[in-house]
């Protein structure tokens, strides 16, 4: 008797150790499935799925380094650049909602505030700033916020002024169809001065031949009006040809070279070469006649070297040449020399 009831004691006191662990054991939750990132390939290469949204991101940018001469200077001036770009978009049942978003950020050449000693430069820097350079909601067609205005527009050159500048806006674009689109725009540089805005208006084609756009734009502040008309033509497969003329009415927000320049009409024409898919060269120039200012002519002319040394990293040789009337009178006769080097590594 006494061994059966040590044995049974004994399992009665193993039976309550085994029950009091099985309540100590710990439960692992099963982990959650991990959402990769989708690619979104509805707005093109770049884009994404934001996990848990519909919505397509894309992050985009580019750093600039650049060295700028002119015969007039007594030293290269440098700008370095940096832009940040972010580009979210949707399908909604009035159209894609978009929200582009473009933060730059830039400093140029060192500098003594008390001037150069013997010649150096002290320490510092100049122009430095960051900024929101654009910031764009859009619904479909319709599109506000801060931009370059709708009239600017140039060519491809480095030598060319087509004018125009950022401005706050409202602006809708109606797609016409085969390549034509009109677009009509409210815009504003002024704060707080009237609730009167300029008006831009642009109407557009393209076609497999190249392109061909006009603007009117009315200066509400000056009440004065600037018109412009920019043809780009492919003449064969490496050869493009374009060509610009401008009017303005008066010295007003959208005159050639600002809202503080100016002439009544200007012609240009640009042509470029694509040697290989790497190499581009052009040559053009503008003539600007009837300064609103004094009544000068004027006129540059401008070679530009592409070249992309690997994919996304280009580099650009620019050189012009300006005089006129203008340089007769301020600048003892003499045209101007200038250009610049430039490195982008685009992402």
């Amino acid at each position: 008797m006494n061994i059966k009831s040590l044995l049974a004691g004994s399992a009665l006191a193993a039976a309550g150790v085994t029950g009091a662990q099985a309540a100590d054991i710990i439960t692992v939750p099963e982990p959650e499935p991990v959402e990769y990132v989708r690619v979104c390939d509805v707005y093109g290469a770049g884009f994404f799925y934001i996990p848990g949204t519909e919505t397509c991101l894309k992050i985009g940018g580019y750093v600039r380094y650049q060295i700028d001469w002119s015969d007039e200077d007594d030293g290269g001036r440098k700008l370095a650049r940096a832009t940040l770009t972010v580009d979210a978009r949707s399908e909604t049942e009035y159209g894609t909602l978009g929200g582009f978003i473009e933060i730059r950020g830039e400093t140029k050449s060192g500098f003594n505030s008390s001037g150069p000693v013997d010649g150096i430069q002290g320490p510092g820097f100049s122009g430095q700033f960051v900024r929101v350079q654009q910031a764009i909601i859009s619904l479909g067609g319709l599109a506000m916020g801060l931009s370059d205005t709708l009239y600017d527009a140039g060519l491809s050159g480095e030598f060319d002024e087509g004018g125009g500048d950022r401005v706050h806006f409202i602006r809708y674009t109606f797609e016409a169809g085969n390549g034509v689109h009109f677009t009509l725009a409210a815009e504003e540089q002024d704060y707080n001065y009237d609730y009167t805005p300029n008006v831009v208006g642009n109407v557009g084609l393209t076609q497999g031949w190249g392109s061909l756009n006009g603007w009117v734009a009315y200066d509400a502040t000056e009440e004065e009006w600037a018109a412009k008309a920019i043809a780009k033509i492919k003449l064969s497969q490496p050869l493009t040809l374009e060509a610009m003329a401008t009017y303005e009415s008066g010295q007003n927000w959208y005159s050639v070279g600002g809202p503080d320049g100016g002439y009544e009409w200007t012609v240009a024409g640009y042509l470029k070469y694509a040697a290989t898919p790497k190499l581009s060269v052009g040559f053009g120039g503008q003539y600007f006649s009837e300064s609103h200012a004094d009544g000068f002519d004027d006129y540059a002319i401008g070679g530009v070297i592409d070249y992309a040394l690997v994919e996304n990293f280009n580099t650009k040789i620019a050189i012009n040449y300006e005089d006129g009337d203008t340089y007769d009178a301020f600048n003892d006769g003499d045209g101007v020399f200038s250009g610049f080097v430039r490195f982008d590594r685009n992402f």
